[in-house]
């Protein structure tokens, strides 16, 4: 016991110091990210395909703001810093590298539920067999958002508000050169983790159904 108070002693003021640095862009990212969560619940609830103008506006937002939950994976570029700024190993291991761990898995958590949602609701208007297409197109549309994102620092809601401006920079940032290379490379990520994310958490799932099942066969017999 006296070992793991010493351990939390030494962690907990380097946690802080990282938490100090990046609580602002990292929540900000992370409030972000979680907008297409919010978004996918209020839209696809129904059974039937909505015909409201509103229900097509909230899509719009939806496939806009998508992006911003696998776009989490970008934020690595600030790691490098905050080692720089450690004073020993020790902290990078045991505070810098799970908060980092912490932010990105929230990311890609509200980046499965929110596709996860979308393509539940497909299942229910019929169009099941859709699912895999749209789940490749989702990744592909995330992998060129997040690349405008990161390269253009294009924000989602630019494209609603700046419609004419955001369009010429899109079109400059996609003739770059580098441009497919980047985008082929956020795209092999995003499906990477959003598997490791849909493993894990379907994973999670079962065994937490299965031990509240062994829990009540316990208290019922």
């Amino acid at each position: 016991m006296m070992s793991i108070m010493g351990v939390l002693e030494q962690v907990a003021p380097n946690l802080v110091d990282v938490l100090r640095r990046d609580v602002w862009w990292m929540g900000w990212n992370t409030l972000l990210a979680w907008i297409p969560v919010a978004l996918a619940w209020a839209l696809f609830r129904g059974r039937q395909l909505s015909r409201s103008p509103f229900w097509w506006a909230g899509l719009v937002l939806f496939v806009l703001f998508l992006p911003n939950a696998p776009y989490v994976v970008t934020d690595l570029v600030h790691l490098r810093g905050d080692i720089l700024m450690a004073d020993r190993g020790g902290p990078v291991v045991t505070a810098i590298l799970p908060v980092y761990a912490l932010f990105i898995g929230s990311g890609f958590l509200a980046y499965y539920l929110a596709l996860g949602a979308a393509l539940r609701h497909l299942a229910r208007l019929g169009f099941g067999a859709w699912q895999g297409r749209v789940t490749i197109a989702a990744h592909a549309l995330c992998a060129i958002g997040v690349f405008l994102g990161r390269w253009a620092r294009l924000n989602s809601w630019e494209p609603v508000v700046d419609p004419h401006a955001t369009i010429e920079r899109i079109v400059v940032q996609l003739t770059w050169a580098w441009a497919p290379v980047l985008i082929v490379a956020t795209f092999l990520v995003t499906w990477l983790c959003h598997f490791m994310t849909k493993a894990i958490a379907e994973a999670s799932f079962d065994a937490t159904v299965k031990g509240a099942r062994r829990l009540r066969a316990t208290l019922t017999s």
